[in-house]
Formats: C-alpha cells, sequence, structure tokens
C-alpha cells in the first residue's frame, strides 16, 4: 500500500469514523490495542479541529449554542477535511455547509454571520502592506489625481447581505445590545479590515461600498467617485475618502 493511499484512509478513518481493517491489521498492537491507539488518535484530530471552528465562528457558536455547534462542527470536519497544513485557513467553506445545513434552516442569517467572522479571520491573517495616508495623497500631483487609483488593503474584505450581520455581531460582544432589539429585516453592508494589527469592522452606506467596491474594481479615483455618486446622492466622497485614509484602509500602486 502507498503512502499516499495510507494516509488517505487513515484521514477517512479519523475524520469520519469509519473502520479500515487492512490498515489496521498494519499495526503491531493486538486488535483491541489498535482500535483503542486509533480512538485516542480520531479524538485529538476532532478536538483541535473543533478548535480551530470555535476560535474563528464565536458569534456563530453563541448564537446556536455550545453543544449545537459542537454537533455542526463535527458533520463538517467529517465532511470537509482540511487539505493544508495551515490550520488558520481551515473554516473557510462553513458558511456554504451552514446554508445548505438543514437543522439550522431557520435561522436563515447564521450563514452570512459566519462569512463575517471567516473575513475576519481572513483580515487577520492578510499579507502587510503600507497604506495610502493623507500626506502621501497629498504629495501627488493635482492634476495626476482623477487618474490615481487607490487599491484596498490586502487585509480589506467586502460583504454584502441582506440581513443586519454587523449588528447581529456586534450584539454579541462584550458590550454589545441584544439580539432582540436587532431588526432582521435590514440588509448591511461591511467593511473588515486590519489596523495597526488588531482587526476592525464598520457598516459601509451605500455609496461607501460603491466607492470600495470600484477601488476593487481598479478605477481610477475620479470614476470611483462617480460611481459612488450614482450609488448615493446625498454621498460625501471627500469625508469617505478621508476616513477610508484615516482607517489605514487604502494602499496605493506605484
Amino acid at each position: 500500500m502507498r503512502l499516499a493511499e495510507l494516509q488517505r484512509r487513515m484521514g477517512r478513518m479519523l475524520l469520519d469514523g469509519a473502520s479500515d481493517p487492512e490498515w489496521l491489521a498494519l499495526l503491531a498492537d493486538s486488535p483491541e490495542r489498535r482500535e483503542h491507539r486509533l480512538a485516542v488518535h480520531r479524538n485529538n484530530v476532532r478536538h483541535a479541529l473543533l478548535n480551530v471552528l470555535e476560535a474563528a465562528f464565536p458569534v456563530v457558536r453563541q448564537l446556536v449554542g455550545a453543544e449545537c455547534f459542537t454537533a455542526t462542527a463535527l458533520a463538517f470536519i467529517a465532511r470537509h477535511p482540511p487539505h493544508r497544513p495551515a490550520l488558520y485557513e481551515y473554516g473557510g467553506n462553513l458558511p456554504v455547509f451552514l446554508a445548505a445545513f438543514r437543522p439550522l434552516t431557520e435561522l436563515p442569517w447564521l450563514a452570512d454571520v459566519a462569512r463575517l467572522e471567516w473575513a475576519r479571520n481572513e483580515a487577520l491573517f492578510a499579507a502587510e502592506q503600507e497604506p495610502l495616508t493623507p500626506a502621501r495623497l497629498a504629495a501627488v500631483p493635482v492634476c495626476e489625481l482623477p487618474e490615481l487609483r487607490p487599491q484596498p488593503h490586502p487585509s480589506v474584505r467586502l460583504l454584502e447581505s441582506s440581513w443586519p450581520i454587523h449588528t447581529i455581531w456586534d450584539a454579541h460582544q462584550p458590550a454589545g445590545g441584544s439580539l432582540g432589539a436587532v431588526d432582521l429585516e435590514r440588509a448591511e453592508t461591511v467593511l473588515v479590515w486590519r489596523q495597526n494589527g488588531t482587526v476592525r469592522q464598520r457598516p459601509l452606506t451605500g455609496g461607501e461600498f460603491a466607492l470600495l467596491a470600484a477601488f476593487v474594481a481598479n478605477c481610477p479615483l475620479a470614476e470611483a467617485a462617480g460611481v459612488a455618486g450614482e450609488q448615493d446622492p446625498k454621498f460625501d466622497f471627500a469625508a469617505a475618502l478621508a476616513r477610508l485614509l484615516s482607517d489605514s484602509a487604502l494602499v496605493q500602486q506605484f
């Protein structure tokens, strides 16, 4: 049996609970001892992956309760084992899994809250890059400003949801409010980014979201401002740009 096949079959035993007598026969222990060793290893692997998911999705865990989260996470682990030796990358497809997980269909906003929490995880581990500052922007010749192409910082994530995902998330922070006071019929767009090593997030207006989406699409400054203005006639471009610069959410490609 080749090494890759051994690893594949061992992974199946560890994550979905299957038994593989042929594989176990390769161990020198007695049959009872083999099963015991496998059970210990299986428990350790599942516990480690469960800890990763609990750390990445604390609000989802609060929303469904610890027992339900554990059962859901173990079902996810069995169907979606890690494919890379980097645990901080594990869990990215949990939101899609939750959206189709029948026992939780009565919580239609849960998957989008999970998307928000995963965006925070991605922002935490994203690459670093020198932000565009007000001073650097002021040094650009006025004639070149319209064609300047700011880009979102590598940690920036934009989320658009039919649900108030930021408000739900905020209600489950230590200083947050109550989920009972949240208007679940309200859509929200959210900016997630990292500033000075700390992951931050805030809801966006329609104009702010359009502006950042235009920057993602590599639109020049003047065009991006126009797109945002079309989305929101009351949009204050100067104020929005100043806030993004203050948040260290933009970089400049030279």
